[in-house]
């Protein structure tokens, strides 16, 4: 247990302590507890393990290969140590999971709006696409119709200039009968 105390604080509270007569503690007690505040997480270094070899082995063990009692011999770890670094190891990836999942659930509903929008674009696109073919429909009846009200007017031309050679024809032929009978 480490406690997070200021030195000065430190010596003002041994000194009410020790003060204090309800309290008996020791002067060598006190000390020793004034030392280990102070010592303020220095203790034992944590035991140095390779991760790679670690992982490999707790999937060995976990898979049914070798015992935990081969696991710890392997890694020569005391079972306290050893149950601890797997739970310790195997929390931050159950962490990690999480995250991912959560992560993965946000990415998919980013997903799920991004297609609602696609599919609203796409909709957009399509009635502007049907929009421009029913423009190009009219567009195209329209140039139809002038193409037809053309060619009625070609006919109605050849038909007034079939009249017209007629009427002229036939008065050529009355000038000429006129020419026969004046001669």
């Amino acid at each position: 247990m480490t406690y997070d105390f200021d030195p000065e604080k430190l010596d003002e509270l041994l000194g009410t302590i020790k003060d204090d007569d309800s309290v008996t503690i020791s002067g060598r007690h006190l000390r020793e507890l004034a030392d280990s505040i102070r010592k303020k997480g220095k203790g034992r270094k944590p035991i140095a393990l390779d991760d790679d070899l670690f992982d490999t082995v707790v999937r060995r063990w976990q898979s049914g290969e070798i015992t935990a009692r081969a696991a710890m011999q392997e890694l020569e770890l005391k079972p306290n140590t050893f149950y601890r670094r797997v739970k310790e190891r195997y929390e931050d990836m159950d962490n990690l999971r999480k995250e991912l999942k959560l992560a993965a659930k946000e990415e998919k509903n980013e997903l799920k709006e991004l297609k609602k929008q696609v599919k609203a674009e796409a909709c957009g696109i399509k009635d502007a696409a049907k929009s421009m073919a029913e423009d190009s429909m009219s567009a195209h009846k329209m140039e139809r119709e002038i193409h037809k009200e053309k060619i009625a007017s070609k006919l109605d031309h050849k038909k007034a200039i079939k009249e017209l050679s007629k009427t002229v024809e036939s008065e050529v032929e009355a000038l000429k009968a006129l020419q026969k009978s004046e001669e």
